[in-house]
């Protein structure tokens, strides 16, 4: 069969290794017997520019959206022509978007008053409960990291200024069947500034079809022992036949496609040693093995992210929180 690609990004990294250290961590010879499925995502109807400038006044403020450019994949963007940090995203094929408001006011050594971690989840739910966001099943949200945003200035061009936390960052995740989902979709993240606005958010969240889940039989599955070989192939094939690994849990996932469907999956949480490379010293690497020995719809990991190797071998001095920023402060 083709080399099944294990590259995802930092953020997928971060969000399944939180979900797995928490309920979730299989060793090696411990995987459960529970039954996994295939799960039908329910896709959204009436969606149009028109639907979308609503949602840009509704939640960046602009009143007067204007054009809004449309990629040919169905995805409109937009920034506002008055500062280009206020921008909005969204799929028109799966309603997810993204926004982000105005920064300007953050910059340089301004500290805004935010709220503390307990206030900051308060604040992020009622809002996503205020604005038809929330999950209708809530039990599938769960809060997986609590991070942010700080900056530090430069006085006298010499040393470090204070330290000033910028924004509070909760990402939520997805459970099903008591298994993290881990992928494209099935994410929301809210970012909180000054007195718990609400600067920008990321909602990648589709509900599953009602009575629509297929439970998957044990012959139409690759076993752990199977998958694990796949897994060794794909790191030789991405890092070298002779590079040392170390697989230290294995885990079972769903991954969320942002397509059609949910699918079973197997994650191998393995720390890599580049051999001849002084510079890099070993580092966390996941790779995603499908379970499905037929998936009637491939996991798009490298088109997720083809440079998810370089991302994660760079995360040495400073980790990045779900947003993709720097140095996030973390309260877990």
């Amino acid at each position: 069969m083709k080399n099944i690609p294990c590259g995802i990004r930092s953020w997928l990294f971060l969000s399944l290794f939180l979900f797995s250290t928490a309920s979730c961590k299989n060793r090696r010879g411990e995987q459960s017997g529970q039954p996994v499925y295939i799960y039908s995502l329910e896709t959204p109807s009436g969606l149009s520019k028109e639907s979308t400038r609503a949602l840009i006044t509704k939640f960046t403020g602009d009143k007067d959206p204007g054009e809004l450019v449309q990629s040919d994949d169905s995805i409109l963007y937009y920034v506002s022509k008055n500062d280009l940090n206020t921008t909005f995203e969204q799929d028109l094929k799966t309603g997810n978007f993204t926004f982000n408001k105005s920064m300007n006011r953050y910059m340089g050594d301004y500290a805004p008053k935010l709220p503390d971690m307990n206030q900051a989840v308060e604040i992020s739910e009622k809002f996503l409960r205020e604005n038809q966001l929330y999950p209708q099943n809530g039990a599938e949200l769960k809060l997986v990291h609590k991070g942010g945003l700080r900056s530090q200035g430069v006085v006298d061009g010499k040393k470090g200024g204070p330290i000033v936390d910028k924004l509070i960052t909760l990402t939520y995740g997805r459970v099903l069947d008591s298994l993290p989902v881990i992928g494209a979709g099935s994410k929301i993240v809210v970012n909180l500034g000054d007195s718990g606005e609400v600067a920008g958010m990321v909602r990648r969240w589709r509900e599953v079809k009602p009575g629509q889940r297929k439970e998957v039989a044990p012959e139409e599955m690759f076993t752990e022992e199977e998958a694990t070989e796949l897994a060794r192939r794909q790191i030789a094939t991405e890092y070298g036949a002779n590079t040392p690994y170390k697989i230290n849990t294995v885990s079972k996932a769903y991954y969320d496609n942002n397509g059609r469907i949910l699918q079973p999956v197997y994650s191998f949480e393995t720390t890599i040693t580049l051999e001849g490379d002084k510079n890099t010293r070993p580092f966390s690497y996941l790779c995603v093995i499908p379970m499905l020995k037929n998936s009637p719809e491939p996991l798009q990991l490298i088109t997720v992210d083809a440079r998810a190797k370089e991302l994660i071998k760079s995360r040495k001095a400073g980790e990045k929180d779900s947003t993709d920023r720097k140095d996030p402060k973390t309260d877990d």
